[in-house]
């Protein structure tokens, strides 16, 4: 069997850093907000992709991010730590009229690829003093996800790095013989409608994850799911990553997701990631 090529989708920040992702070379971009790298990547702004479209010839696909706020702060919280990605059903009207507007806009184009992207999650009930981190198990919320994911028909839907903390909660299972997190959260995720996943194989970086994203791959399979490889992935460490996830010899579409950011503290591109990356996954 042939070597199979590997696509790279750059998760870009603002208009500029998406067209300077397209004419670098990405095979795909992830669209989202300007300045909320810090925040794992928030909803950008219709004039963001307003100045995208007018500025780019480019023939990629854009998925935009779909995500009205970062994680919780302690402050907000009262000093208890909460888990990301569960919101309110004001934050869930916002993320429901973001994708009509993105629609409505006739700014993206399914003939392109382009798409959405989001995650919510539900969890155990919170006690008295108790944290996420306490062994309360999380899953895909699967009346929201679906609801979102017919208000975005026909453009496609992928599940983001919420679903790195559906892998976590496996490591804190008191019954050994349940289904594991992972296992239950991939097939809600294609119950959905969700045609992707994005996920570095539970919390962390996709390198030091790599059994499990060995099986999150197989299982994707059969459920004809595309698995999208973030977390930590740079030149330093792709060839490695994709040799031991044999991603050359998956039928299908396997596609590596990393910012290529310099590494400064700032959100602008570096060139020499992006053709590395590239190099060694063409």
């Amino acid at each position: 069997m042939a070597d199979a090529s590997l696509g790279l989708e750059i998760p870009a920040f603002g208009a500029l850093a998406a067209l300077e992702a397209a004419t670098l070379g990405a095979t795909r971009i992830e669209l989202n907000a300007q300045g909320s790298y810090g925040e794992g990547g928030l909803t950008p702004s219709l004039e963001d992709l307003k100045q995208f479209n007018s500025t780019s010839k480019a023939t990629i696909p854009l998925r935009i991010m779909i995500r009205p706020r970062g994680p919780p702060s302690l402050s907000e919280t009262g000093g208890v730590a909460r888990r990301d990605f569960l919101y309110s059903n004001e934050e869930f009207e916002i993320m429901e009229a973001s994708i009509k507007a993105f629609k409505d806009s006739g700014l993206i184009d399914t003939d392109r690829g382009d798409g959405f992207v989001f995650g919510i999650l539900q969890e155990d009930a919170l006690g008295e003093g108790d944290d996420y981190r306490s062994g309360r198990r999380c899953w895909v919320d699967e009346a929201r996800c679906t609801r979102l994911v017919r208000a975005a028909q026909p453009f496609k839907c992928v599940f983001h790095r919420a679903f790195d903390e559906i892998v976590s909660c496996g490591d804190t299972a008191s019954d050994a013989s349940a289904r594991p997190s992972w296992e239950a959260g991939l097939e809600a995720v294609a119950a959905c409608g969700f045609v992707g996943i994005l996920t570095s194989g539970g919390l962390g970086r996709a390198a030091d994850n790599v059994e499990m994203l060995e099986r999150i791959i197989r299982k994707s399979q059969d459920l004809q799911i595309e698995i999208i490889v973030g977390g930590g992935v740079r030149t330093a460490n792709v060839g490695e990553l994709a040799r031991r996830l044999r991603l050359r010899e998956i039928s299908g579409s396997v596609y590596l997701h990393s910012a290529c950011l310099h590494g400064d503290g700032s959100e602008r591109i570096n060139p020499e990631e992006v053709r590395g990356i590239l190099a060694q996954s063409g």
